[in-house]
């Protein structure tokens, strides 16, 4: 019976990701050589079932996010044909000492802004998901294996990492393991370390999405966070047409551990309804829209506490060699690569090789936006209106509701 195949690298990766996806693209520039482990299509967890924006806090959590984002990220995506989206705003609440002494703009003419409110504006930006991904995985495709990483501690350290995938196992050498498995970077650290002060940071609390489409012209594409209505709609000007991601805001509430590896999450039916009612509050006009579409999904999001905005980017409590990295956002991840470099910097020098890996680039590909997966569910706003907004549709005759169990 053959043996698993062998490879030995300077630093192993568990994380298809964003973050993953960074951390290869920095530790390969200085030279290191790297593997990285995904368990399903780049991006198919937290990556692609977020917003698809650079979350700068909103100006709420100090300056750090702004400034990483305007000084590193940018760049950084510029650099590599990103192209990005600045066109976003707040509503703030009335005497919110953060946003006094902004200037107020004026948003698109068929946004409703009630009274006593006003728009200021974000140095957030918008990106594409799918497009970040791409970026970052190409010309890593042979560093990239797909299968189920499996690490164990050595003392306290891991030598190994045994990585199952269609194809056999494949055993790899480390002198560095980086765990940035999204949601499950805690399931990870807990099969090494066991509950610790440290996982118990980790919280993972849902977050809901209604998709919106339309073709594009036919909606404005103005990212708004409407904070006295809990809602935020992130704008993405695709080529045929304009995407919103709308999401109900909810700071806190109950989290999970039993997260699923590509983050999907049940959908609470009544807090949709309730987005959707501040949806139509705030863009009166969306019911008269031609060739509108709307869906909904849920999934989770990862926190270090009990705020977002905060990072956990250090040596995994109880091992030599274990780094966990996990975002908070998409600035986090850009954040994590430098303090990473420093940490790697101290456990292992640069070997400046390029190993081969039996099985590299097998089966890896980059995965698909929810909304564009086969088992989204897409339709017109009557079909939305009668299961979302508690009473007929607004106009044309009653659809046939959602089936909210997929």
């Amino acid at each position: 019976m053959r043996g698993p195949s062998q490879a030995r690298v300077d630093v192993l990766i568990i994380g298809g990701g964003i973050q993953g996806l960074v951390a290869l693209n920095t530790l390969v520039e200085k030279g290191y050589s790297c593997a990285l482990v995904s368990d399903g299509d780049l991006g198919s967890g937290q990556t692609l079932h977020s917003h698809g924006y650079l979350n700068t806090g909103f100006g709420m959590f100090g300056p750090e996010l702004p400034r990483a984002s305007a000084e590193v990220v940018q760049p950084y995506l510029a650099e590599r044909g990103v192209e990005l989206s600045h066109d976003w705003v707040m509503m703030p609440p009335p005497g919110m000492s953060a946003f006094e002494g902004l200037p107020s703009v004026t948003l698109p003419s068929d946004f409703a802004v009630p009274p006593g409110l006003r728009a200021v504006a974000l140095p957030d930006a918008s990106i594409s998901k799918r497009g970040v991904v791409e970026v970052l995985s190409q010309s890593h495709h042979d560093r990239i294996l797909r299968g189920h990483a499996k690490a164990q501690l050595t003392g306290k350290c891991v030598e190994a990492v045994s990585v199952r995938s269609a194809d056999g196992e494949i055993v790899l050498g480390t002198k560095a393991v980086v765990v940035a498995a999204g949601c499950g970077t805690k399931g990870v650290m807990q099969s090494l370390v066991g509950r610790t002060p440290q996982t118990e940071q980790i919280k993972h609390r849902k977050v809901h999405m209604i998709c919106v489409r339309a073709p594009r012209g036919s909606l404005p594409t103005t990212s708004i966070v409407a904070m006295p209505l809990g809602l935020m709609i992130a704008a993405h000007d695709q080529p045929d047409n304009v995407t919103w991601y709308v999401t109900p805001m909810e700071m806190g509430g109950p989290w999970y551990d039993d997260i699923p590896h590509d983050a999907a999450s049940d959908v609470d039916s009544e807090l949709v309804a309730r987005g959707s009612m501040s949806l139509l509050a705030l863009y009166p006009r969306l019911p008269e829209i031609d060739g509108l579409q709307i869906g909904c999904y849920a999934g989770y999001r990862q926190d270090v506490g009990d705020m977002p905005g905060n990072r956990m980017c250090e040596l995994v409590a109880g091992t030599d060699n274990v780094i966990v990295a996990l975002p908070s956002g998409l600035v986090g991840p850009w954040l994590n690569a430098i303090t990473l470099s420093d940490l790697v910097g101290g456990l292992v020098d640069p070997s400046n090789s390029r190993p081969e890996l039996p099985g590299g680039g097998v089966g890896v590909k980059v995965g698909d936006v929810v909304e564009d997966r086969p088992d989204f569910s897409w339709m017109g706003w009557d079909e939305w209106s009668s299961p979302f907004m508690g009473a007929a549709p607004l106009r044309g005759t009653e659809g046939e509701g959602l089936d909210l169990a997929h």
